[in-house]
C-alpha cells in the first residue's frame, strides 16, 4: 500500500467546507487503496468518502471524474458520482493535498465464488453495453493514458528496460508479437481497466458498487473482460474454468460475445495479466511506490503461465 496520508478532523472539516459541508462528527481512516488515502467522514445527516490522492496527478484525477459523471448521465447503476465543490469543480485542492469526495456506500468486498463471478460479469457487461454518444465519448481519455493495452505491452516487452522474465513470458505467450490480436476488429467503448472482484462491494448478496475507476478510459471491451476474468475467477490464486464459465454466463446474459471476441478470449485473459503485471512494474519496481511489492508483478506472470498450461491440457 502507498504511504498513507494522515489528516486531522480539523483538516477534514476544512476540506468539506469547500463542498458546503460542515460539522464533522467522526473521521475514520480506511485501509483501502494503493493510489489513495481514504477516509469515512460522518456528518450530522450523511456519511461521505474522502479520498486523498497519493499517486495520480490532478489531470488524471479530473479525467476519472469526467468518466464517472458520464456514467452517471448514462444511468450506469454501479459507479459513484463525485460531489461538486461550491465552485463547481470536482477535484479539491487543500494545501498540499488534492482529491475527491463521494457518497459513502455500505457494502463488503466479496470472495471469489460462482455467484460473485456472475454478478461481476453482469456489471461489466452493463458497462460495455452502454449506448454511447460519439461526440461526448471523444472528450473522455483513452485507457492507454492510465493503463496498458496491447500496443503498450508489446512496446514495453521489446524495450531495453523490460525485465527479462517479463519479456520471456511475453515471447512465450505471443510468439507472433500480437500481430493477430492487433489486427482483430475489436469493439471499443468505456472500460474499467481493473475490475477484479475486490474492486466491488456487495450488499444483501448483490453487487451494489463498482469501485476504483482509476484506470478507466476508452479501450477494447475484450481487454477489459480479460483483465476482469484474470482477477476474479480465482481459486487459490489460479484461474479456473468453472469460475470463468460462471462469469461468462453473467456477462453474456447482458452482452453476447461476438465470434472474434470468443476466438481471442484466452489471449485477452493472458494480456489482462500482462497489463496489470506491467502496471505493478511501473509503480512498484520503477517508481518504488512500495518496495515490498517490487517483484509482485511476477505473481501475475505465474498466474498467466498456469492458465496457459491449463488451457493446453483442456484443449488436447
Amino acid at each position: 500500500m502507498a504511504s498513507y496520508t494522515q489528516i486531522s478532523s480539523t483538516e477534514a472539516e476544512d476540506i468539506l467546507k469547500l463542498y458546503g459541508r460542515e460539522n464533522v462528527l467522526k473521521l475514520t481512516p480506511l485501509s483501502l487503496g494503493i493510489s489513495n488515502s481514504n477516509y469515512r467522514v460522518d456528518l450530522a445527516h450523511e456519511s461521505v468518502l474522502l479520498k486523498i490522492s497519493n499517486d495520480k496527478n490532478q489531470v488524471q484525477l479530473a479525467e476519472e471524474q469526467a468518466i464517472l459523471l458520464y456514467l452517471s448521465k448514462k444511468a450506469y447503476p454501479y459507479s459513484l458520482k463525485p460531489f461538486e465543490l461550491k465552485n463547481g469543480e470536482l477535484v479539491y485542492h487543500y494545501g498540499r493535498y488534492f482529491g475527491v469526495l463521494y457518497p459513502f456506500v455500505i457494502g463488503i468486498p466479496p470472495g471469489p465464488s460462482d455467484y460473485t463471478c456472475q454478478e461481476v460479469g453482469a456489471a461489466l457487461a452493463k458497462l460495455h453495453g452502454i449506448k454511447h454518444d460519439g461526440a461526448e465519448l471523444t472528450k473522455l481519455r483513452p485507457h492507454e493514458s492510465v493503463g496498458f493495452g496491447p500496443i503498450e505491452i508489446l512496446a514495453y516487452a521489446q524495450s531495453a528496460i523490460c525485465p527479462s522474465d517479463y519479456r520471456e513470458a511475453f515471447d512465450f505467450f505471443f510468439p507472433d508479437q500480437l500481430k493477430a490480436f492487433l489486427a482483430a476488429p475489436l469493439e471499443k467503448g468505456i472500460i474499467h481497466g481493473d475490475l477484479y472482484y475486490d474492486n466491488t462491494l456487495f450488499d444483501n448478496n448483490h453487487l451494489s458498487t463498482v469501485l476504483d475507476f482509476e484506470q478507466a478510459g476508452i479501450g477494447e471491451y475484450l481487454l477489459d473482460l480479460g483483465i476482469s476474468l484474470s482477477g476474479t475467477c480465482l481459486e487459490k490464486g489460479r484461474i479456473i474454468t468453472p469460475l470463468v464459465n460462471s462469469y461468462l454466463s453473467g456477462y453474456e446474459a447482458i452482452r453476447k460475445l461476438n465470434e472474434i471476441e470468443k476466438e481471442f478470449l484466452d489471449s485477452a485473459i493472458i494480456l489482462g495479466l500482462m497489463s496489470i503485471s506491467l502496471w505493478r512494474i511501473k509503480r512498484f519496481k520503477e517508481r518504488n511506490l512500495n518496495p515490498l511489492m517490487e517483484n509482485s508483478y511476477r505473481d501475475l506472470i505465474v498466474r498467466a503461465k498456469d492458465y496457459y498450461l491449463m488451457k493446453q491440457i483442456e484443449n488436447n
